[in-house]
């Protein structure tokens, strides 16, 4: 009777008996991972959950890119008036309106486009003095922003 031999026969050594077995540095291996994947995930947990945080940051610079575009462009005109909380600033050639839409502060020019200006506003006032519009605006955490702004052309001799 013929015996069947394997081609690579057992080796009968310690090493080669625990072959299913994992070895401490596997295992370090692995709780090194999962370490790393555990210290990456609670900031980005933090950063998902925390969002409304991340939006308000980002308001008071907006706030100041509109006063900046606000203040050209009441000095570039002849004629500002508010009307039903609207500030609308006329010159020789088109009418400027600013106005509040839904949660944004919008700018249209004669009546037509929609310029969002200002985001994430739950009021918004303009008040017109002799030479000067004061604006005052809300935003929906609660924090009030406020800027007086001043012509250099005397609106009260404008027609």
């Amino acid at each position: 009777m013929l015996r069947k031999t394997p081609l690579f026969p057992k080796q009968k050594f310690a090493v080669c008996k625990n072959e299913q077995a994992f070895t401490l540095i596997e295992a370090l291996f692995a709780l090194a991972i999962f370490s790393m994947l555990v210290f990456f995930m609670v900031p980005l947990m933090q950063i998902i959950l925390n969002d409304k945080a991340t939006q308000g940051e980002h308001q008071p610079l907006e706030w100041e890119v509109f006063c900046s575009q606000l203040k050209k462009e009441i000095r570039m005109y002849n004629h500002a008036e508010v009307v039903s909380g609207k500030l609308i600033l006329t010159n020789d050639t088109e009418t400027v309106l600013y106005e509040r839409f839904g949660n944004n502060l919008r700018r249209r020019v004669n009546n037509s486009g929609n310029e969002i200006v200002l985001q994430n506003v739950s009021d918004a006032a303009f008040v017109l003095l002799n030479n000067a519009v004061k604006v005052n605006v809300m935003d929906i955490w609660g924090k009030e922003y406020s800027i007086f702004i001043y012509s250099f052309i005397n609106w009260n001799a404008s027609p």
